[in-house]
């Protein structure tokens, strides 16, 4: 198990390549429910109990059904499987950091510098998110990390506005 964080950690620190992880069903597995688990805990501290499990099961689609319409697209479906656990794998591991900024919100709505370590952490950890993705995306299209983090960068944004669609915060 500690092999499998180091991998995802060097991804998520651009030292190794997607392709270095192994192309293994069970694999993708054991990110996907990793990742899962980090999303509904995620959605609990935001939402509390209002819709955890849909939230989850559709920021799993929406990972999982883009990537594979932008790689058959490419004509790069035999990288589905590699990405989509680099995807998982990475964003499991820099989860931490998102729930411990989500930790940090009460304290910061009455402390302007905790209020300010978490604005600034937020920002950092959605940028790291987004090259990261970039990153996973430029090595899976053979392509240039910018467009890589173009790509990144509409992804969550589109996520992001489907989720909110899908799943109104006063809902």
């Amino acid at each position: 198990m500690q092999a499998l964080f180091k991998a995802f950690w060097e991804i998520a620190l651009w030292r190794r390549s997607p392709a270095d992880l192994p192309d293994s069903p069970a694999l993708l597995l054991v990110a996907g429910l990793a990742y899962a688990a980090f999303s509904a805990l995620q959605s609990f501290m935001i939402f509390g109990t209002d819709s955890v499990l849909g939230r989850t099961f559709a920021d799993l689609a929406l990972l999982a059904l883009p990537l594979w319409v932008l790689l058959s697209l490419a004509r790069r479906q035999r990288r589905y499987r590699q990405t989509l656990t680099a995807l998982l794998g990475t964003g499991a591991v820099l989860a931490p950091f998102v729930v411990a900024l989500l930790a940090f919100k009460a304290p910061a709505e009455s402390s302007y510098p905790i209020a300010l370590l978490v604005w600034g952490g937020s920002v950092g950890v959605v940028l790291w998110y987004l090259f990261v993705i970039g990153y996973i995306l430029r090595a899976a299209l053979d392509t240039g990390m910018f467009t890589g983090v173009a790509i990144a960068l509409a992804y969550v944004a589109g996520s992001a506005a489907l989720l909110s669609t899908l799943f109104p915060a006063g809902a």
